[in-house]
């Protein structure tokens, strides 16, 4: 009878000029330089499968994982902010790189079966994806900025100027790689329901085409706007949003329902939320989501937004 293969587990903590490793079996640190031929001789000394945790930390993760995942190695990149939650489930109480290597590789152990294995998208997809993120920093620092500004009574106008020039770039480059993703059929059908401008419709695409989801439950759970519930006995807490997908497509999302109860249709529904007695960014919100699933319906049908509906 042939001996079952032993399968390792590994948690990696990133940071810009170092890994920290824990692996899970072995109980053992290992401490690695955050360099391309560095990783690649570590990973060409593993033996076996293996399979690694992560925690997406800004660029400085893409290099592990892109090697990883070309080695033929299972991939997880695990939620921050589940993660968080994770470090309070198990009471750990002190945080350092090689606390959260340890906490990356216990929970890859207990809840394998419950993740989704990393599986990368093409450079000119990644491209995109970090676009519209770079986009969303430039609109923050130009409203910080904007504001700082006419506190203290300058003149800003050049400034803004050139704040609206770069996002007209930024823009531009986004729909260049939607047209060269072949992503413009499901562009223009996003761009068809009414609130969803280019920024918001480019962003839905792009979470589109980022996984395979079941339906559109699936989705809004992707986007981090599905709703938890905290009940117990007679305790009924407040619903809030999970909150687990990108920030960037909830805030672009929220910003698209306002435009949108303009058409009857919606303006209908939001009323509607209102006088179920939810507030108007709660009802803003369940908006949001509702724009969200029309988008991935349409998508998803290859269909377009009959606004006459």
């Amino acid at each position: 009878m042939a001996k079952a293969v032993q399968q390792f587990t590994l948690g990696i903590d990133v940071s810009k000029h170092e890994l920290i490793i824990h692996g899970w079996e072995s109980g053992e640190y290992t401490t690695l330089s955050n360099e391309p031929d560095a990783i690649r001789s570590w990973l060409s000394s593993l033996v076996g499968p293996v399979r690694l945790a992560v925690e997406p930390t800004s660029t400085y993760h893409v290099e592990i994982v892109d090697q990883a995942h070309a080695h033929g190695h299972a991939v997880y990149l695990v939620n921050p902010r589940q993660l968080a939650h994770y470090r309070e489930s198990v009471n750990l109480r002190h945080k350092s790189d090689p606390d959260d290597a340890w906490l990356l590789a216990r929970f890859l152990d207990k809840e394998a079966e419950e993740l989704r294995r990393f599986a990368p998208q093409s450079r000119q997809a990644q491209a995109l994806w970090t676009l519209l993120k770079r986009r969303a920093v430039v609109v923050r620092a130009r409203t910080q900025l904007q504001q700082s500004l006419r506190e203290l009574q300058l003149a800003h106008q050049g400034v803004m100027t050139q704040f609206k020039r770069l996002i007209a770039r930024i823009d531009q480059r986004i729909k260049a790689l939607i047209s060269k993703l072949g992503w413009q059929d499901d562009y223009r059908r996003c761009l068809s329901v009414p609130g969803l401008g280019p920024v918001n419709a480019a962003a839905l695409v792009c979470a589109f085409n980022r996984g395979s989801f079941a339906g559109s439950d699936a989705f809004v759970a992707y986007l981090g706007l599905d709703v938890r519930r905290r009940e117990s006995g007679l305790f009924k807490g407040k619903r809030k949003l999970s909150k687990r997908g990108e920030p960037e497509l909830r805030r672009l999302l929220y910003c698209a329902a306002k435009p949108a109860r303009c058409h009857p249709h919606f303006n209908h529904y939001h009323r509607a939320q209102i006088n179920k007695g939810y507030s108007k960014i709660a009802a803003n919100v369940i908006l949001a989501r509702k724009l969200a699933r029309i988008a991935f319906a349409l998508m998803t049908r290859k269909q377009t937004f009959n606004k006459q509906l």
